[in-house]
């Protein structure tokens, strides 16, 4: 009998797991990170566009439209990152395609191509 509500408990938990995981990133996060898509996003009058690399994972969260308000384009920042996850973890790296130069001889690193062929500029 102990073995039968341990089985059951044991049962019940990876449900209620499966369930929270599916409820709390909602349909349309799977759906949209396939590879190499691209999301628009839009709240409190902000606009960022989502990246996704070649695995599906976030490459990179783009500000298209700021509020100008600094604590409004973070929260909406932050509600994406609750969503999709943090940009660039588990993403395939960049590849540096340019550089520009910087204070005391200094290269900085000025475009990159990510895994889908993107080229993305550093700011």
């Amino acid at each position: 009998m102990h073995r039968f509500r341990l089985i059951l408990a044991a049962a019940a938990a990876l449900t209620a797991g499966t369930l929270f995981f599916a409820l709390a990133h909602g349909p349309s996060a799977a759906a949209a990170q396939g590879p190499c898509g691209e999301v628009a996003y839009n709240s409190m009058g902000v606009s960022y566009r989502v990246l996704f690399a070649k695995n599906g994972s976030v490459q990179q969260y783009l500000l298209a439209k700021s509020s100008h308000n600094t604590e409004k384009d973070h929260d909406v920042l932050k509600e994406l990152q609750a969503r999709f996850g943090p940009e660039a973890v588990n993403a395939p790296p960049v590849q540096i395609a340019s550089f520009r130069q910087g204070p005391n001889g200094m290269m900085i690193p000025d475009k990159a191509v990510d895994s889908c062929g993107r080229v993305v500029h550093f700011h």
